[in-house]
């Protein structure tokens, strides 16, 4: 009888404890971005989600400057990730995270490195079961990498209306841009660039799919 009713006491706490992992990653999918909801804030967990989709013709090529692209802005084709957040939303909303914009570079600025803080990206999407960082789903021919920085340039990024969130080397215009490298003038980004960018057709979704990109403050 007493064994019967440790038995039953086990089973019934496995019950419980797949209830609780089943409402947890209930409560994950829930606070996930959409395309109707594309931004999210997460004080909490220091973190902003937002809601981008796989941009197939730059997994095939490279380009040298774009990565992630609000879908309405005037360089959205030249995005890897096109982004249902916009750009400003974007911007305020890391604003409402906590992180400090550097603000040091404009359109005269070339050479130098986008400042601000620094954020630690990552990528997740449906089925994936985990976070990638930037570099298992972005190629770059130099060797350096990524460090994104929250370069701000809200001003300019109205302006422009390029749509640009995170560029993958330093811009005056994007809201966030990779500091490892600096910034250019258009005219040599395309006869002698930087790096060259791609995305990983290998690991990332087919074209149209949904990408999650996790923005943190760097601690």
């Amino acid at each position: 009888m007493r064994g019967k009713m440790v038995r039953m006491a086990v089973t019934a706490g496995a019950v419980v404890a797949l209830l609780i992992l089943a409402l947890t990653a209930s409560a994950k999918e829930a606070a996930m971005p959409t395309r109707e909801n594309p931004v999210i804030v997460d004080k909490q967990g220091n973190r902003l989600l937002i809601y981008t989709e796989v941009n197939e013709m730059n997994v095939h090529q490279a380009n040298v400057h774009w990565g992630v692209v609000f879908k309405d802005g005037r360089f959205q084709d030249r995005a890897i990730l096109r982004s249902w957040a916009n750009h400003l939303a974007f911007h305020d909303a890391l604003l409402a995270l906590g992180a400090k914009p550097g603000n040091n570079l404009n359109k005269e600025t070339i050479g130098k490195h986008v400042e601000g803080d620094l954020l630690d990206v990552t990528a997740t999407w449906p089925g994936l079961g985990k976070e990638v960082g930037l570099n298992e789903i972005f190629s770059e021919s130099g060797g350096k990498g990524f460090s994104i920085r929250f370069g701000g340039n809200r001003k300019a990024s109205a302006e422009q209306n390029t749509g640009c969130i995170t560029c993958l080397e330093s811009c005056w215009i994007a809201v966030t841009s990779n500091s490892a490298y600096p910034q250019t003038g258009a005219i040599k980004r395309f006869i002698n660039p930087n790096a060259k960018f791609q995305g990983k057709g290998s690991i990332l979704p087919k074209d149209g799919q949904p990408v999650i990109l996790i923005y943190r403050i760097h601690s």
